[in-house]
């Protein structure tokens, strides 16, 4: 065989190496629960690896991005003048998703769906990316697969160990102005986002809340959390904050890992973090472009302090996106899935017990209010009983008779004096006594006392000049015919009788007029308290309805709570439940791994002792060998993260 021929099949050998690692990582994920899935997105072992750079708009993720390519930092300026495509400072250049590679000659190149188009100057390039960017906000532009920017070689840095030969796409930026714009934003992040390799989450370091859970709000950022592994957090302007500089200046001792420590303190004055989150190996504090340059004209003792920091940092986040899109690092976030599992099941836990404490505190206000309306529905029952009765026990009609019987037993008038003498003084005397008496008339209503003595409160006693006025009226005839007697001493007995019958006669009439005018006074005082116990009552009534309507609301309210108590509480051991199948699976992936190497390692060996040709089965052999050290290799990441 020769070398070459050597080669072509040792490389054949190499590329399936890791098939039997992917096909053990395939049927974990087939086990897991679809929620676990959703997050866990299964990507093909052939699937050309590739990171993603995202963050909100205007933060440095283009910067950060050529920077890590190697990009002169004297040449940053103009470069990123081309690539804004004439638009304005302060807004996002990013059209798409874009990828950026070194371009072969002098030339730039522009690669839109499969399009490759070359051009010879600046202005050119960048009237092409303005042009890209109109198709965007016009919704005209169609992609499913990032724009490729091609560089000159006159912006690289001469010597300089760039990005390593993986795709970096840069997002558009999140949450731009433009509506249109940020539905492109979702749609690429749909795309892109869920199957990328590794994600570096870009914000500033002097605004740390683009972490926080209601901020990045696109897919597979929100819980970025949950797989740590597959994210970096970056953060520009580092080292601008007169905070970092006294600390760096005042402390010798200053170093990476407490600039990482102190990143992470200031991230969780926003948001706590998870445990698996505060691993520092995936925090970098940089400072690059403008920024960087100013410092170090500017500050050229500072620099010289942040410069190696700056550098070490590059230098170790270049190394772990070479590793992270390996095949080993491709399978490295399998073996942390028990974590991933974890911290959602805690995320979904503490977000449905957060509410059912809040319905058990609705619960618990919904029975107090219940317990307030049953008191005042009961209150007002007992009070229109006891209207009812009293309207019952006090109806118009009873009450007449009441009055009327009260009436009788003053209608009976008796003079006390002797008026036998036969002369006018007897019968004025005999006035005199009858209006005395009739004045004295008072009609009292005896029967139940708190009804009655709201009637008595209401009614309204005859004035004295009212019976005056019926006194006046009753007996003016006969004081007229007294008045005309031009002598006392009547000469006729019939005469005198005639007389005294008229003056009892108009005293029957004045007394019964007097009874009549107070019975009528005891009447209408009687009806209007019964009126007014009738209108009480039916006030009542439409209380208790009332009462009764908020109380089968809050009873209502009550079985729809006690309803999603059950079936937050119902959700809640479902959560435990798929979340330990889901643990107890992950826990199978070592003997995946197992029955997988084995039944690889078998076939290759068979196949090795079947080979008639010896150097082909010395490959194979050797192909074994390298088979047990990536196996050794894996199980070490096996024990150092599920440990």
């Amino acid at each position: 065989m020769t070398s070459g021929n050597v080669i072509d099949y040792w490389q054949r050998l190499e590329s399936r190496q890791s098939e039997w690692a992917f096909r053990a990582w395939e049927r974990l994920i087939k086990t897991l629960s679809p929620d676990v899935q959703e997050r866990i997105q299964l990507r093909e072992s052939d699937a050309e690896p590739y990171v993603v750079i995202f963050g909100k708009t205007q933060v440095g993720k283009t910067t950060l991005l050529l920077d890590l390519m190697g990009i002169d930092l004297q040449q940053m300026a103009t470069l990123s003048q081309v690539l804004r495509g004439g638009r304005e400072a302060g807004k996002s250049a990013t059209a798409t998703a874009m990828e950026y590679r070194r371009s072969p000659d002098v030339r730039w190149g522009l690669s839109v769906q499969s399009e490759k188009r070359w051009f010879t100057s600046d202005d050119a390039m960048a009237e092409a990316l303005a042009q890209l960017r109109q198709h965007m906000e016009r919704g005209e532009l169609v992609v499913d697969s990032p724009c490729i920017v091609h560089i000159p070689g006159r912006f690289f840095r001469l010597q300089t160990t760039g990005a390593p030969g993986v795709r970096i796409l840069d997002l558009p930026g999140d949450n731009p102005a433009n509506a249109q714009e940020q539905k492109h934003v979702n749609q690429m992040a749909k795309t892109y986002l869920p199957f990328a390799d590794l994600v570096l989450l870009i914000g500033r370091g002097d605004d740390l809340s683009f972490l926080q859970p209601e901020v990045i709000t696109l897919p597979g950022i929100e819980d970025w959390q949950a797989m740590p592994y597959r994210f970096r957090i970056v953060t520009t302007y580092s080292y601008s904050a007169q905070s970092v500089k006294m600390l760096i200046r005042n402390d010798p001792a200053s170093d990476i890992t407490q600039l990482r420590q102190r990143l992470i303190e200031q991230i969780e004055r926003f948001n706590r973090l998870s445990d698996a989150a505060k691993d520092l190996n995936l925090y970098f504090p940089l400072e690059f472009g403008s920024s960087w340059l100013s410092m170090a004209e500017n500050d050229s003792a500072l620099y010289a302090r942040v410069a190696p920091m700056v550098s070490s940092l590059r230098n170790e986040l270049l190394e772990q996106i070479a590793a992270s899109t390996s095949p080993l690092g491709r399978l490295r976030s399998t073996l942390d899935t028990h974590l991933s599992v974890k911290y959602i099941q805690e995320k979904k836990t503490a977000a449905i017990e957060r509410e059912l404490l809040g319905l058990q505190k609705q619960q618990q206000e919904t029975e107090n209010t219940l317990k307030v309306w049953a008191s005042a529905v009961t209150q007002t029952q007992e009070k229109i009983n006891q209207t009812d009765k009293l309207l019952k026990d006090n109806a118009l009609s009873a009450s007449q008779r009441l009055i009327d019987k009260a009436a009788e037993k003053v209608a009976v008038l008796k003079l006390q004096g002797d008026y036998s003498s036969e002369k006018c003084t007897t019968l004025h005397r005999m006035i005199a006594d009858y209006c005395s008496e009739i004045k004295k008339i008072q009609l009292a209503v005896a029967s139940q006392p708190a009804y009655w003595q709201k009637v008595a409160r209401k009614n309204i006693e005859p004035t004295r000049q009212a019976v005056q006025d019926i006194l006046d009226e009753n007996f003016s005839a006969i004081r007229y015919t007294l008045n005309d007697y031009w002598i006392d001493t009547y000469l006729s007995s019939a005469n005198f009788l005639s007389d005294k019958n008229s003056v009892i006669h108009s005293a029957d009439r004045a007394k019964a007029e007097v009874i009549r005018l107070w019975t009528s006074q005891w009447k209408a005082a009687a009806e209007n308290v019964w009126n007014e116990y009738k209108s009480e009552l039916t006030n009542e009534w439409m209380t208790l309805d009332v009462l009764r309507g908020e109380q089968n609301k809050s009873l209502r309210q009550k079985t729809s709570l006690e309803q999603q108590t059950a079936s937050h509480e119902d959700e809640l051991e479902k959560i435990a439940t798929d979340s330990q199948e889901d643990l107890a699976r992950c826990e199978q992936f070592v003997h995946f791994l197992d029955e997988e190497y084995l039944n690889t390692l078998n076939e290759r060996l068979d196949s090795a002792f079947q080979e008639r040709d010896d150097c082909d089965a010395l490959l194979q052999i050797l192909s074994c060998v390298a088979l047990k050290n990536q196996r050794e290799d894996l199980m070490n990441l096996t024990e150092k993260y599920s440990g």
